[in-house]
């Protein structure tokens, strides 16, 4: 995923099979708590273009909302880094340890993209 620094987007990559290199596929837009994705149009337009994964980002026009009850499509959620992945990103965001009550507030967004997924 890249974007920009205190970004309210990122660009989803995917690898197509048999490719060398990898093209956008879409884009992740932050919508207050949620994360919705749409699929570029040229993205869209590819003879091989393979949908994100099926069942919760179906290859199609317009914006996807991420199924009931979930902030982001689990497949996206799936990028982003673990418990301890998000420690070191809360220290090296806040020089700071997180403990319980320290928390600070950092989006999914954020996550992802300081993770380099």
């Amino acid at each position: 995923m890249t974007s920009k620094a205190d970004a309210t987007e990122a660009f989803v990559w995917m690898w197509l099979p048999g490719a060398t290199e990898p093209v956008v596929a879409g884009r992740l837009d932050q919508n207050g708590e949620r994360l919705l994705f749409t699929y570029g149009a040229s993205y869209r337009r590819r003879k091989n273009a393979i949908s994100v994964y099926e069942p919760e980002l179906p290859l199609q026009e317009g914006i996807i909302a991420p199924i009931n009850g979930l902030s982001m499509a689990s497949c996206i959620r799936d990028g982003s880094p673990d418990a301890w992945g998000r420690r070191v990103i809360i220290n090296r965001l806040t020089g700071k340890k997180p403990d319980a009550a320290g928390v600070p507030e950092i989006s999914e967004l954020t996550y992802l993209l300081q993770s380099g997924s």
